[in-house]
């Protein structure tokens, strides 16, 4: 069975980029990258305002953008980020199940977004990241 080319483009610039983050972050496995990059989606996600999150979600490709949008419920009072170090410690408690995260890994996530996105849809999402998230974007 064919699948349309925005389909399978999709699941393999996705896996793209969980190779990609494994190198970054120096993780051992793709299951530990994937874990770790769908929290930063979540928690990203979770909180900036609706249309930060839309507006984040469009700049990504097709399968990053329904991981990251999959649960989501709009509408939900947002969790301000104070800092890095506070995003770092909702990854921390949003992955404790498994194992703990590199400390710079929302950084390593961004890296391997701004690399794999055109410019313009880097500029779209990176213009709506929080301010205290800004600093880890790479230039």
């Amino acid at each position: 069975m064919t699948q349309p080319h925005d389909v399978e483009f999709a699941s393999e610039q996705y896996q793209k980029w969980l190779v990609a983050l494994k190198d970054e972050a120096m993780l051992a496995t793709l299951n530990q990258a994937q874990a770790m990059m769908r929290a930063v989606m979540e928690e990203l996600r979770d909180s900036v305002s609706d249309d930060d999150a839309m507006a984040i979600a469009n700049a990504l490709p097709a399968l990053a953008r329904g991981i990251m949008l999959e649960g989501w419920r709009p509408g939900v009072e947002k969790k301000v980020i104070a800092s890095p170090e506070d995003f770092h410690q909702r990854l921390v408690s949003r992955l404790e199940p498994h194992q703990p995260p590199p400390d710079g890994l929302a950084a390593a996530v961004l890296a391997v977004w701004r690399r794999g996105l055109s410019s313009e849809k880097a500029r779209a999402l990176s213009d709506r990241l929080p301010a205290a998230l800004r600093p880890l974007w790479p230039a």
